[in-house]
């Protein structure tokens, strides 16, 4: 079975806070899901004119944007809110994730170990400011509107992020002392082989 586009499912999802255009759309999951979720503008307008098709999403009367142009806003329909409700209530399809770092780790052999290192130094180094970024996020919204219904299952998507973040740090720390250690041993194995 083919795996069905998630793309609708992020822009009904954000639709039922707020109407939006394809801008604000993107704008909105990048702010608010993008630790884990990504669209580009490539896939969110093709994905909305063919909602719009299905009745899934319609656009708002059209107004003027302070720089004079037309901005499309679209609204989820009560087809839409029903197509997301179905959706989440779906078990989620297992996937693998692809990961450039561990693929070019698993062939490491082929270039050494300070190479291997170096990789895994970046990452840690991403994922550093990719946590601080994450906990003011998770700050934010832990002081937001203490009434919104939303929050605790923003939280719970947060403290995953968090937690991952977390535990891929600890990671790059033990394949940091695995690799020095592979990197003395070779250095003191090729010092042998030149006497």
């Amino acid at each position: 079975m083919a795996r069905e586009s998630t793309c609708r499912f992020a822009i009904l999802g954000m639709l039922c806070r707020e109407p939006m255009s394809g801008y604000d759309l993107r704008s909105a999951i990048e702010q608010s899901v993008g630790h884990f979720w990504q669209e580009s503008y490539g896939n969110l307008y093709p994905t909305l004119k063919q909602m719009a098709q299905e009745h899934l999403v319609e656009l708002e009367p059209e107004e003027p944007s302070r720089g004079g142009r037309i901005r499309k806003a679209y609204r989820v329909t009560a087809a839409g809110r029903a197509a997301l409700a179905q959706w989440l209530r779906r078990p989620v399809l297992p996937h693998v994730e692809r990961n450039e770092l561990l693929l070019k780790l698993f062939f490491g052999a082929q270039v050494g170990p300070a190479d291997s290192l170096a990789q895994v130094e970046r990452s840690r180094s991403e994922a550093e400011g990719l946590l601080a970024a994450l906990r003011l996020i998770d700050e934010n919204v832990r002081h937001s509107r203490g009434d919104d219904p939303e929050r605790p299952y923003w939280h719970l998507s947060i403290r995953a992020g968090l937690l991952g973040l977390e535990a891929h740090l600890r990671w790059c720390d033990e394949a940091r002392e695995a690799l020095q250690r592979m990197e003395r041993t070779t250095g003191s194995t090729k010092k042998r082989k030149a006497r």
